[in-house]
């Protein structure tokens, strides 16, 4: 194979579904990424994809499922590759209590779009373990990249607003109880783990704000 014959074959993408220009890519060897580069609703699709990045960092850190994740430069923009998630599919009402044992941490993050429109934002692999495939929603950043503004501050209203978020939220958080909770906080380590997790952010604004809010999930849920 050529040099200009493995380019191509490297560019080849096929656009899934979302609203952020997310596309399957075939590598070489082989192996499968998808390829986001951010959303436009901000005006800023470069921070929009570094704050996924490091939101994606963050709940790897906890312990949480999430694809394998690495950031490159693509024609001077800031692209953000990710395993594909072979196998896997998409969660249904089936799997809530899983997905409830999940639920602190992607408050703590104020993961807004958590299921996503079609409940494909978080699959279950093979393996019966959750994978967050797109946490785009989480942290300053709405879905599409527009910015939470006053919204994303240091008190996790998320424990209670996400339970009643539509869609889907309501069919799989709703009416969780301090007992449930409780065990979604202690199951990733409670305060010192979200702490020491924070060390994996770039940016330090979103690091501040965060740190605050795991004080403040502790008082609501610890």
């Amino acid at each position: 194979m050529t040099i200009h014959d493995a380019w191509a074959l490297l560019k080849e993408e096929v656009r899934l579904r979302g609203s952020t220009g997310a596309a399957l890519r075939i590598l070489p060897s082989g192996k499968k990424v998808v390829v986001k580069r951010g959303g436009h609703a901000g005006g800023n699709p470069q921070a929009h994809i570094n704050n996924e990045y490091d939101m994606n960092r963050y709940l790897n850190e906890l312990g949480v499922g999430v694809p394998n994740a690495r950031m490159v430069e693509e024609r001077s923009r800031p692209t953000m590759l990710t395993d594909y998630e072979e196998g896997a599919r998409p969660v249904n009402y089936g799997d809530k209590r899983k997905l409830r044992q999940d639920f602190v941490p992607q408050a703590l993050i104020a993961n807004w779009d958590v299921l996503g429109m079609d409940m494909d934002n978080v699959l279950m692999r093979p393996d019966g373990n959750l994978t967050y495939v797109d946490v785009g929603g989480a942290g300053p950043y709405r879905a599409q990249g527009a910015p939470k503004g006053n919204a994303w501050g240091s008190r996790v209203s998320e424990l209670q607003s996400m339970q009643y978020k539509p869609p889907h939220t309501e069919e799989v958080y709703g009416q969780m109880t301090p007992k449930e909770m409780g065990q979604s906080y202690d199951k990733y380590g409670g305060s010192d783990a979200m702490e020491a997790a924070l060390s994996s952010l770039r940016d330090s604004q979103t690091r501040n704000v965060l740190q605050q809010r795991i004080g403040d999930i502790a008082r609501q849920v610890a």
